[in-house]
């Protein structure tokens, strides 16, 4: 483990662990592309590779396009356990807000439990190695 790895505390990595789920569901809602926030070997439902992840995440948004979905992810509830040489489990609540307008405008309400790993490098930069989600429950909502 690199020196700035060990000069990390608690509250540091809280922020930085925070800052960089924040920064992936903005880019996830804009469609832009998050590579920068993964490492190379990352994995996301069942894709493995930096490359490959970006690419599955900008399909789903071409997708949302396609069917006139908006939707908006926040998370809370989060937990952060160290795993060594600067891994981290990262647990969190997310809650997904949707909009569709095609076929029929309708809305919907998702939660999940994520249970990702994270990797501080030398600079201190934090980047996701891997994400998994269970969901939790979905509702439907009524547009108006």
């Amino acid at each position: 483990m690199s020196q700035s790895q060990t000069a990390l505390d608690a509250g540091t990595v809280y922020q930085r662990v925070t800052q960089l789920l924040n920064e992936f569901f903005a880019h996830l809602d804009r469609a832009e592309p998050v590579g920068h926030l993964l490492t190379e070997e990352a994995e996301f439902r069942g894709v493995t590779g930096r490359d490959a992840v970006v690419e599955l995440l900008l399909s789903l948004s071409r997708k949302r396009d396609e069917t006139g979905r908006t939707s908006r992810h926040f998370s809370s509830n989060i937990s952060i356990d160290e795993l060594g040489e600067g891994r981290y489990r990262v647990r969190s609540l997310v809650v997904v807000l949707s909009r569709n307008t095609q076929p029929v405008e309708a809305g919907e309400l998702l939660a999940g439990d994520h249970d990702d790993v994270v990797e501080f490098d030398d600079e201190g930069t934090v980047r996701f190695v891997s994400r998994a989600m269970t969901p939790a429950f979905k509702l439907d909502l009524a547009t108006a």
